[in-house]
Protein backbone atom coordinates (compact mmCIF):
# COMPACT_ATOMS: atom_id res chain seq x y z
CA UNK A 1 0.00 0.00 0.00
CA UNK A 2 1.20 3.62 -0.95
CA UNK A 3 2.25 6.08 1.78
CA UNK A 4 -1.29 7.79 1.03
CA UNK A 5 -2.91 5.15 1.67
CA UNK A 6 -1.93 3.65 4.61
CA UNK A 7 -2.45 7.84 6.54
CA UNK A 8 -6.27 7.44 5.12
CA UNK A 9 -6.75 4.25 6.82
CA UNK A 10 -5.19 5.03 10.04
CA UNK A 11 -7.67 7.91 10.69
CA UNK A 12 -10.63 9.65 8.86
CA UNK A 13 -7.60 12.81 9.20
CA UNK A 14 -4.81 11.16 7.34
CA UNK A 15 -6.58 12.30 4.04
CA UNK A 16 -5.35 15.73 4.37
CA UNK A 17 -2.02 14.44 5.38
CA UNK A 18 -1.49 12.14 2.36
CA UNK A 19 -2.32 14.59 0.23
CA UNK A 20 0.49 16.63 1.56
CA UNK A 21 2.69 14.47 1.71
CA UNK A 22 1.99 13.64 -2.17
CA UNK A 23 2.32 17.28 -2.85
CA UNK A 24 6.28 18.46 -3.64
CA UNK A 25 5.64 21.49 -0.32
CA UNK A 26 5.05 18.72 1.80
CA UNK A 27 8.41 16.89 0.67
CA UNK A 28 10.21 20.03 0.71
CA UNK A 29 9.51 20.54 3.99
CA UNK A 30 10.55 16.90 5.10
CA UNK A 31 13.88 16.66 3.37
CA UNK A 32 14.51 20.62 4.90
CA UNK A 33 14.07 19.40 8.38
CA UNK A 34 15.68 16.54 8.21
CA UNK A 35 18.63 18.41 7.07
CA UNK A 36 18.37 20.66 9.81
CA UNK A 37 17.74 17.95 12.29
CA UNK A 38 21.19 16.78 11.03
CA UNK A 39 22.81 19.88 10.96
CA UNK A 40 21.68 20.57 14.68
CA UNK A 41 22.91 17.02 15.93
CA UNK A 42 26.25 17.38 14.84
CA UNK A 43 27.14 20.77 15.57
CA UNK A 44 25.94 19.56 18.83
CA UNK A 45 28.39 16.41 18.75
CA UNK A 46 31.21 18.28 17.36
CA UNK A 47 30.95 20.79 20.57
CA UNK A 48 30.73 17.92 22.69
CA UNK A 49 33.61 16.27 21.21
CA UNK A 50 35.91 19.77 21.28
CA UNK A 51 35.19 20.36 24.86
CA UNK A 52 37.18 17.85 26.40
CA UNK A 53 35.23 17.55 29.65
CA UNK A 54 34.69 13.77 30.12
CA UNK A 55 37.58 11.49 30.13
CA UNK A 56 36.77 9.99 26.68
CA UNK A 57 36.84 12.79 25.09
CA UNK A 58 40.61 13.74 26.85
CA UNK A 59 42.05 10.25 25.69
CA UNK A 60 40.85 11.20 22.28
CA UNK A 61 42.73 14.22 21.98
CA UNK A 62 45.94 12.46 23.92
CA UNK A 63 45.02 9.73 20.85
CA UNK A 64 45.06 12.37 18.27
CA UNK A 65 48.30 14.20 19.87
CA UNK A 66 46.54 17.56 20.30
CA UNK A 67 46.84 19.38 23.19
CA UNK A 68 45.01 20.20 26.02
CA UNK A 69 42.86 23.45 25.76
CA UNK A 70 43.32 23.56 22.05
CA UNK A 71 40.46 23.60 19.47
CA UNK A 72 40.07 21.02 16.99
CA UNK A 73 40.42 22.00 13.60
CA UNK A 74 40.13 19.01 12.00
CA UNK A 75 36.24 19.44 13.34
CA UNK A 76 35.57 22.93 11.96
CA UNK A 77 37.07 21.86 8.39
CA UNK A 78 34.86 18.87 8.32
CA UNK A 79 31.66 20.45 9.56
CA UNK A 80 32.51 23.03 6.32
CA UNK A 81 32.60 19.81 3.72
CA UNK A 82 29.70 18.15 5.39
CA UNK A 83 27.56 21.26 4.93
CA UNK A 84 28.57 21.73 1.09
CA UNK A 85 27.62 18.10 0.18
CA UNK A 86 24.58 17.73 2.69
CA UNK A 87 23.09 21.20 0.82
CA UNK A 88 24.39 20.35 -2.30
CA UNK A 89 22.51 16.81 -1.97
CA UNK A 90 18.96 18.80 -0.62
CA UNK A 91 19.43 20.86 -3.77
CA UNK A 92 19.81 17.84 -5.91
CA UNK A 93 16.70 16.36 -4.11
CA UNK A 94 14.46 19.43 -4.17
CA UNK A 95 15.18 19.41 -8.01
CA UNK A 96 13.83 16.03 -8.05
CA UNK A 97 10.70 16.51 -5.82
CA UNK A 98 9.88 19.35 -8.03
CA UNK A 99 10.14 17.46 -11.70
CA UNK A 100 13.21 19.00 -12.59
CA UNK A 101 15.21 15.54 -13.03
CA UNK A 102 17.44 17.03 -15.85
CA UNK A 103 18.51 19.81 -13.52
CA UNK A 104 19.27 18.06 -10.83
CA UNK A 105 21.41 15.79 -13.14
CA UNK A 106 23.65 18.64 -14.26
CA UNK A 107 24.25 19.47 -11.37
CA UNK A 108 25.80 16.20 -10.03
CA UNK A 109 28.04 16.53 -13.13
CA UNK A 110 29.15 20.04 -12.78
CA UNK A 111 30.09 19.35 -9.21
CA UNK A 112 31.95 15.56 -9.37
CA UNK A 113 32.88 15.92 -13.41
CA UNK A 114 32.63 18.98 -15.54
CA UNK A 115 32.64 21.53 -12.96
CA UNK A 116 32.81 25.55 -14.07
CA UNK A 117 35.34 27.34 -15.73
CA UNK A 118 36.87 30.06 -13.36
CA UNK A 119 39.20 32.30 -16.41
CA UNK A 120 41.73 30.29 -17.97
CA UNK A 121 40.93 27.17 -15.10
CA UNK A 122 38.43 24.80 -14.45
CA UNK A 123 37.23 24.27 -11.22
CA UNK A 124 35.61 20.95 -10.13
CA UNK A 125 34.10 21.61 -6.58
CA UNK A 126 33.09 17.97 -5.88
CA UNK A 127 37.11 17.02 -6.49
CA UNK A 128 38.80 20.04 -4.73
CA UNK A 129 36.50 18.99 -1.52
CA UNK A 130 37.14 15.50 -1.35
CA UNK A 131 41.17 16.22 -1.93
CA UNK A 132 40.66 18.80 1.46
CA UNK A 133 38.88 16.02 2.68
CA UNK A 134 41.38 13.36 1.92
CA UNK A 135 44.08 15.68 2.76
CA UNK A 136 42.78 15.97 6.90
CA UNK A 137 42.17 12.85 7.07
CA UNK A 138 45.80 11.66 6.27
CA UNK A 139 46.97 14.77 7.92
CA UNK A 140 45.50 13.51 11.23
CA UNK A 141 46.95 10.06 10.42
CA UNK A 142 50.30 11.51 10.39
CA UNK A 143 50.18 13.53 12.62
CA UNK A 144 49.05 10.77 15.18
CA UNK A 145 51.96 8.36 13.97
CA UNK A 146 54.34 11.28 14.72
CA UNK A 147 53.31 11.48 17.98
CA UNK A 148 53.27 7.39 18.56
CA UNK A 149 57.01 7.87 16.98
CA UNK A 150 58.54 10.75 19.29
CA UNK A 151 56.36 8.99 22.54
CA UNK A 152 56.37 5.32 22.10
CA UNK A 153 58.23 3.62 19.77
CA UNK A 154 61.37 5.94 19.74
CA UNK A 155 61.32 5.12 23.23
CA UNK A 156 61.19 1.51 23.50
CA UNK A 157 64.16 1.19 20.99
CA UNK A 158 66.07 3.43 23.71
CA UNK A 159 66.96 6.30 21.20
CA UNK A 160 67.72 9.53 22.98
CA UNK A 161 65.35 12.40 23.30
CA UNK A 162 67.48 14.66 20.80
CA UNK A 163 67.44 12.17 18.55
CA UNK A 164 64.06 11.40 18.84
CA UNK A 165 62.99 15.10 18.56
CA UNK A 166 65.17 15.46 15.39
CA UNK A 167 63.30 11.77 13.61
CA UNK A 168 59.77 13.00 15.13
CA UNK A 169 60.60 16.75 13.67
CA UNK A 170 61.68 15.27 9.90
CA UNK A 171 59.38 12.92 10.00
CA UNK A 172 56.37 14.94 10.25
CA UNK A 173 57.16 17.57 7.44
CA UNK A 174 57.94 14.97 5.19
CA UNK A 175 54.59 13.43 5.85
CA UNK A 176 52.88 17.20 5.54
CA UNK A 177 54.08 17.49 2.38
CA UNK A 178 53.51 14.11 1.15
CA UNK A 179 50.12 14.62 2.31
CA UNK A 180 49.74 17.89 0.40
CA UNK A 181 50.61 16.39 -2.80
CA UNK A 182 47.95 13.77 -2.46
CA UNK A 183 45.15 16.50 -1.76
CA UNK A 184 46.24 18.12 -4.68
CA UNK A 185 46.54 15.71 -6.80
CA UNK A 186 43.10 14.03 -5.74
CA UNK A 187 41.79 17.47 -6.20
CA UNK A 188 42.24 17.27 -9.43
CA UNK A 189 45.39 19.63 -9.65
CA UNK A 190 48.11 19.10 -12.40
CA UNK A 191 51.06 18.74 -10.56
CA UNK A 192 53.62 19.41 -13.60
CA UNK A 193 52.40 22.94 -12.80
CA UNK A 194 54.29 22.95 -9.12
CA UNK A 195 57.51 23.59 -11.55
CA UNK A 196 55.90 27.11 -12.92
CA UNK A 197 55.23 27.49 -9.07
CA UNK A 198 58.43 26.84 -8.13
CA UNK A 199 60.04 28.85 -10.61
CA UNK A 200 58.11 32.21 -9.34
CA UNK A 201 58.87 31.07 -5.55
CA UNK A 202 62.17 31.50 -6.76
CA UNK A 203 61.89 34.62 -7.32
CA UNK A 204 60.26 35.47 -4.07
CA UNK A 205 62.69 33.98 -2.28
CA UNK A 206 65.18 35.99 -4.09
CA UNK A 207 64.05 39.20 -2.85
CA UNK A 208 61.88 38.59 -0.02
CA UNK A 209 62.07 34.97 1.76
CA UNK A 210 65.89 34.99 2.14
CA UNK A 211 65.79 35.15 6.09
CA UNK A 212 63.20 32.61 5.74
CA UNK A 213 64.68 29.94 3.40
CA UNK A 214 68.30 30.31 5.79
CA UNK A 215 66.21 29.54 8.99
CA UNK A 216 64.64 26.67 7.26
CA UNK A 217 68.38 25.36 5.63
CA UNK A 218 70.02 26.25 9.25
CA UNK A 219 67.02 23.92 10.75
CA UNK A 220 67.91 21.49 8.67
CA UNK A 221 71.90 21.02 9.22
CA UNK A 222 71.25 21.55 12.88
CA UNK A 223 68.89 18.53 13.43
CA UNK A 224 71.44 16.08 10.78
CA UNK A 225 75.06 17.99 12.64
CA UNK A 226 73.17 18.32 15.98
CA UNK A 227 75.64 20.31 17.62
CA UNK A 228 72.32 21.63 19.65
CA UNK A 229 70.14 18.87 21.16
CA UNK A 230 66.82 19.15 23.42
CA UNK A 231 68.22 19.59 26.80
CA UNK A 232 71.54 21.28 26.24
CA UNK A 233 71.96 24.93 28.27
CA UNK A 234 73.50 26.92 25.36
CA UNK A 235 74.19 30.29 24.96
CA UNK A 236 74.12 32.80 21.74
CA UNK A 237 73.88 36.33 20.82
CA UNK A 238 73.23 37.09 24.97
CA UNK A 239 70.80 34.86 25.11
CA UNK A 240 71.42 31.74 27.30
CA UNK A 241 68.98 29.21 28.76
CA UNK A 242 68.21 25.32 27.88
CA UNK A 243 67.23 23.88 24.66
CA UNK A 244 62.99 22.98 25.04
CA UNK A 245 62.46 22.61 21.21
CA UNK A 246 64.24 22.74 18.09
CA UNK A 247 62.07 23.67 15.07
CA UNK A 248 62.85 24.00 11.47
CA UNK A 249 62.45 27.39 11.62
CA UNK A 250 63.82 28.98 15.17
CA UNK A 251 64.86 27.11 18.36
CA UNK A 252 62.95 27.79 21.82
CA UNK A 253 65.29 28.45 24.74
CA UNK A 254 63.91 28.90 27.99
CA UNK A 255 65.90 31.10 30.60
CA UNK A 256 66.48 30.96 34.83
CA UNK A 257 63.56 33.23 34.95
CA UNK A 258 61.26 30.29 32.91
CA UNK A 259 60.81 32.76 29.88
CA UNK A 260 60.92 31.62 26.42
CA UNK A 261 63.12 33.16 24.01
CA UNK A 262 62.99 32.28 20.32
CA UNK A 263 66.06 31.57 18.43
CA UNK A 264 66.30 32.04 14.89
CA UNK A 265 68.25 29.06 13.38
CA UNK A 266 70.72 30.66 11.34
CA UNK A 267 71.61 32.42 14.25
CA UNK A 268 72.98 29.15 15.56
CA UNK A 269 74.82 28.82 12.68
CA UNK A 270 75.97 32.25 11.70
CA UNK A 271 77.21 33.55 15.88
CA UNK A 272 79.60 31.22 18.08
CA UNK A 273 77.70 28.42 20.16
CA UNK A 274 78.31 28.32 23.58
CA UNK A 275 77.02 24.63 24.65
CA UNK A 276 77.52 23.17 28.38
CA UNK A 277 76.29 19.87 27.38
CA UNK A 278 77.77 19.22 23.89
CA UNK A 279 80.20 16.66 25.04
CA UNK A 280 79.98 16.12 28.87
CA UNK A 281 77.67 17.18 31.46
CA UNK A 282 80.35 18.08 33.76
CA UNK A 283 81.56 21.07 34.98
CA UNK A 284 83.26 23.02 37.39
CA UNK A 285 83.20 25.74 40.36
CA UNK A 286 85.74 28.33 40.69
CA UNK A 287 85.74 30.20 44.27
CA UNK A 288 87.80 32.96 45.25
CA UNK A 289 88.97 32.82 49.23
CA UNK A 290 90.34 35.38 50.97
CA UNK A 291 91.79 34.72 54.52
CA UNK A 292 94.11 37.45 56.29
CA UNK A 293 97.29 38.55 56.75
CA UNK A 294 98.80 36.12 59.73
CA UNK A 295 97.19 33.04 58.45
CA UNK A 296 99.10 29.48 57.49
CA UNK A 297 98.59 29.08 53.69
CA UNK A 298 99.02 25.26 54.35
CA UNK A 299 96.31 25.03 56.63
CA UNK A 300 93.82 26.93 53.92
CA UNK A 301 94.65 24.64 51.54
CA UNK A 302 94.17 21.68 53.69
CA UNK A 303 91.02 23.04 54.62
CA UNK A 304 89.83 23.97 51.48
CA UNK A 305 90.90 20.32 50.02
CA UNK A 306 88.93 18.22 52.75
CA UNK A 307 85.55 20.99 52.00
CA UNK A 308 86.09 20.23 48.25
CA UNK A 309 86.08 15.99 49.26
CA UNK A 310 83.38 16.41 51.76
CA UNK A 311 80.96 17.70 49.17
CA UNK A 312 78.79 15.11 47.25
CA UNK A 313 78.98 16.96 43.87
CA UNK A 314 82.25 16.95 43.77
CA UNK A 315 84.26 14.49 41.43
CA UNK A 316 87.26 12.28 42.47
CA UNK A 317 88.86 12.70 38.91
CA UNK A 318 89.76 15.51 37.82
CA UNK A 319 91.02 15.89 41.97
CA UNK A 320 90.02 19.52 43.77
CA UNK A 321 92.65 21.93 43.46
CA UNK A 322 93.97 24.81 45.50
CA UNK A 323 95.83 27.63 44.31
CA UNK A 324 97.64 30.60 46.53
CA UNK A 325 97.26 33.18 43.60
CA UNK A 326 97.73 36.35 44.97
CA UNK A 327 99.07 38.93 48.11
CA UNK A 328 95.93 40.72 48.23
CA UNK A 329 95.71 44.58 49.89
CA UNK A 330 94.04 43.42 52.76
CA UNK A 331 94.31 39.18 52.55
CA UNK A 332 95.99 36.45 51.21
CA UNK A 333 93.97 35.01 47.78
CA UNK A 334 93.44 31.77 47.24
CA UNK A 335 91.29 29.87 44.29
CA UNK A 336 89.45 26.91 45.12
CA UNK A 337 88.90 24.62 41.68
CA UNK A 338 86.17 21.54 41.80
CA UNK A 339 84.89 19.21 38.90
CA UNK A 340 81.21 18.44 39.30
CA UNK A 341 79.38 15.69 37.63
CA UNK A 342 76.63 18.15 36.68
CA UNK A 343 77.00 21.71 35.45
CA UNK A 344 73.40 22.35 35.86
CA UNK A 345 73.87 22.53 39.38
CA UNK A 346 76.71 25.16 39.51
CA UNK A 347 75.55 27.65 41.25
CA UNK A 348 73.74 25.44 43.97
CA UNK A 349 77.01 23.79 44.59
CA UNK A 350 78.90 26.79 44.58
CA UNK A 351 76.84 28.01 47.26
CA UNK A 352 76.67 24.69 49.44
CA UNK A 353 80.55 24.97 49.09
CA UNK A 354 80.83 28.58 50.37
CA UNK A 355 78.80 27.49 53.75
CA UNK A 356 81.20 24.95 54.55
CA UNK A 357 83.90 27.34 53.82
CA UNK A 358 82.85 29.76 56.30
CA UNK A 359 82.16 26.92 58.91
CA UNK A 360 85.48 25.26 58.37
CA UNK A 361 87.43 28.49 58.45
CA UNK A 362 85.13 29.45 61.81
CA UNK A 363 86.39 26.29 63.81
CA UNK A 364 89.72 26.71 63.08
CA UNK A 365 90.03 30.32 63.77
CA UNK A 366 90.91 31.42 60.58
CA UNK A 367 89.47 35.16 59.97
CA UNK A 368 88.13 36.29 56.36
CA UNK A 369 89.36 39.76 56.11
CA UNK A 370 87.51 42.87 55.10
CA UNK A 371 88.88 45.95 53.44
CA UNK A 372 90.56 48.15 55.93
CA UNK A 373 93.02 51.14 56.05
CA UNK A 374 95.50 52.31 58.45
CA UNK A 375 95.98 56.24 58.88
CA UNK A 376 99.23 57.15 60.38
CA UNK A 377 99.38 61.17 61.94
CA UNK A 378 103.55 61.99 61.63
CA UNK A 379 103.22 65.73 62.62
CA UNK A 380 100.21 67.96 63.47
CA UNK A 381 100.68 72.07 62.05
CA UNK A 382 102.00 74.46 63.77
CA UNK A 383 99.12 76.56 66.31
CA UNK A 384 97.98 79.54 64.66
CA UNK A 385 97.83 82.55 67.13
CA UNK A 386 94.75 83.79 68.80
CA UNK A 387 93.16 80.30 67.99
CA UNK A 388 91.44 78.56 70.49
CA UNK A 389 93.13 75.97 72.27
CA UNK A 390 91.34 72.45 72.84
CA UNK A 391 89.38 71.94 75.81
CA UNK A 392 89.71 75.89 77.27
CA UNK A 393 86.92 78.01 76.87
CA UNK A 394 87.77 80.76 74.25
CA UNK A 395 85.48 83.25 75.96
Amino acid sequence: MSLSADLAAWNPGGQALAQLARHPLGSTFAVLAAALTLVVVLHALARTLDSGRYAWQRRMRAWLGIAEGRRILELRWLLVIFHFFLWQFVAYLMLHIWGLRDEAEGLLRALFSSGIKLGGVRVVFGKLLAGTLLFIVLFTFTRWLKRKLEDDWLVRAGVEPSTRDAAATLFGYVTFIVTALIGLSYAGLDLSNLAIVAGALSVGIGFGLQNIVSNFVSGLILLFERPVRTGDYISVGGCEGVVRRMRIRATELETGDRETVIVPNSNLLSNPVMNRNLRTRAGRVVLPVGVAYGSKPEQVRELLLRVAAASPQALAEPAPLVLFTNFGASSLDFELTVWIGDADAKGRIASDLRFAIVAAFAEAGIEMPFPQQDVHIRSLPPQQAGAPQAGVDSR
